[in-house]
């Protein structure tokens, strides 16, 4: 379903939850990627929600994340991170 709706609109963000490993949106990356070389830009702004204290860089994402959210996730936590990436 989330593939599909890739391909049907540009979110304004995309936040993703990497799981216990950080590979449980594996099949969305590469849809993502595309959708990204499309724009021409780095939109839409991705966040992987992770049980680490990563960067895109260290998960080698980095042309796929914008940035990495170690959990727990607050609200108070996240909804910065959301509007720093899309303008707000």
């Amino acid at each position: 379903m989330a593939v599909k709706t890739l391909r049907s609109l540009i979110p304004g963000a995309v936040v993703l939850d990497g799981g216990p490993d950080n590979k449980d949106c594996d099949t969305l990356m590469s849809s993502i990627d595309t959708l990204r070389r499309a724009t021409g830009k780095a939109l839409p702004p991705v966040i992987l929600l992770s049980t680490k204290n990563d960067t895109p860089e260290s998960l080698g994402l980095a042309h796929v994340v914008d940035v990495v959210v170690a959990k727990p996730i607050t609200p108070e936590r996240l909804q910065p991170v959301i509007d720093r990436l899309t303008g707000r």
